[in-house]
């Protein structure tokens, strides 16, 4: 099963974004993700957190539509996303796709950066998706379409990433390592419609980014 769990960071309207929501088999807000739900007519599956940054409105319209609304105390020790996580886990997730997860509150774009973390322990496919940023964290391999030109940045999210090898990347790798307080892998380039990269070692975040 696939899920989109939409959060309440920030979120620019596009086609790409609509289409992950779509491709998802179940949708969960994440508090405020709610809102964002509601402007693009998507009705989600469950809503879930304290529901301290949701509309009121918009919650008693999902309520009246039939969604499953899982309101928690506001102090609790996991974030909304947090819990909309360990809910699709419980469901029986093998992908999630992050929605407007990351933004202006860093603080909560890093923890849920640690959730790619967390999923890949579990052997559950995570992806941070936004409309200029695709996230992925590796342990071992990843092959990624994309168009000629298109950006990919690869930094270690462990102290060190040992044999990085890549295919399809105009600054290639065969085998370097690459260390947490010095990463050379920014702004690579796809010289290929797919690129793939393969790790020894290590916990390696891959970034594909437009300007």
């Amino acid at each position: 099963m696939k899920t989109c769990i939409i959060s309440n960071g920030e979120f620019n309207d596009s086609d790409y974004i609509r289409k992950l929501i779509n491709n998802c088999d179940y949708v969960i807000c994440a508090d405020g993700g709610a809102n964002i739900a509601y402007k693009l007519g998507i009705v989600p599956n469950l809503i879930i957190g304290d529901l301290d940054s949701a509309d009121k409105q918009i919650i008693d319209y999902y309520k009246k539509n039939g969604v499953q609304v899982d309101k928690y105390p506001t102090e609790k020790d996991e974030t909304d996303t947090q819990l909309a996580t360990l809910k699709a886990i419980e469901l029986g997730t093998d992908e999630i796709i992050y929605i407007a997860s990351i933004g202006s509150r860093f603080d909560h774009s890093i923890a849920n950066l640690s959730l790619l973390l967390y999923l890949l322990k579990r052997n559950i496919k995570g992806i941070i998706a936004s409309e200029k940023n695709e996230i992925h964290l590796i342990d071992r391999s990843l092959e990624l379409e994309g168009k000629i030109g298109d950006i990919v940045s690869l930094i270690p999210y462990s102290t060190v990433v040992k044999g990085i090898y890549t295919d399809g990347l105009y600054y290639s790798l065969s085998g370097q390592d690459m260390s947490l307080d010095m990463p050379y892998g920014i702004s690579n380039v796809f010289i290929n419609n797919k690129i793939k990269i393969k790790i020894d070692s290590g916990l390696l975040l891959v970034i594909k980014s437009k300007d």
